[in-house]
């Protein structure tokens, strides 16, 4: 309770920092979730699929990729759906299903942005209007009440102290969640790099089988 007193009393401006900072976290704690439960890739699933369609299970690859709602999984099914059109098609149709992603990741993170920004000029603003009241109790009972003046000024750098370290913290969790993001990216871009290595395999074994029959 001590601590909800102290931090109250930087002003009325603290309550729209501490709602902004309490939706940045809730927003936070979404992605993380959501990264690593919702959107992160089974353990070893692009090997095992690239192996099956290696070794001919084409079918039992696609329904794996088909099964799994998540990012690598279904940009690797995009490119086997794709597998007997052309290079041009099928490279296309992973990096479309890989740039639908891509908002989806994205999701809330400009929210936690706008609070990086928000919060300290909210704590600025709150720390303005204490001081405009500490100038006012100056004006109107001189120095008569230094005490006031002093914890006026004081109570008004609350707010900015708030705002910073709210702004601190936020910027430290959009900038690990942009990177998991790009990580995310990665992922999608290597697994298509893979099926398309494996594409060229394959072709290149079919052409020799094709001329070994041929002799």
């Amino acid at each position: 309770m001590e601590t909800f007193a102290f931090v109250m009393r930087g002003g009325f401006m603290m309550i729209p920092i501490l709602l902004s900072f309490l939706a940045a976290l809730s927003l936070i704690l979404e992605r993380l979730v959501a990264f690593h439960k919702t959107y992160a890739t089974p353990p070893d699933f692009t090997r095992r699929v690239l192996t099956g369609l290696e070794q001919g299970r084409r079918a039992e690859a696609e329904k794996a990729c088909q099964e799994q709602a998540r990012p690598v999984c279904l940009v690797l099914g995009a490119g086997i759906a794709h597998l007997e059109d052309s290079l041009e098609e099928m490279e296309l149709a992973m990096k479309n299903e890989a740039e639908s992603w891509v908002p989806r990741l994205e999701r809330y993170l400009h929210v936690v942005d706008t609070v990086i920004t928000a919060a300290p000029l909210m704590g600025l603003l709150g720390t303005i209007l204490g001081m405009i009241g500490s100038f006012n109790i100056l004006s109107t009972s001189g120095m008569n009440q230094p005490s006031a003046i002093t914890g006026g000024v004081a109570e008004a750098l609350i707010a900015t102290a708030t705002g910073l370290v709210v702004a601190l913290v936020c910027l430290v969790a959009y900038n690990g969640l942009n990177a998991r993001v790009k990580e995310f990216i990665y992922e999608m871009e290597s697994a298509a790099s893979r099926l398309v290595e494996l594409r060229h395999g394959l072709e290149r074994r079919k052409a020799h089988a094709d001329t070994a029959a041929a002799r």
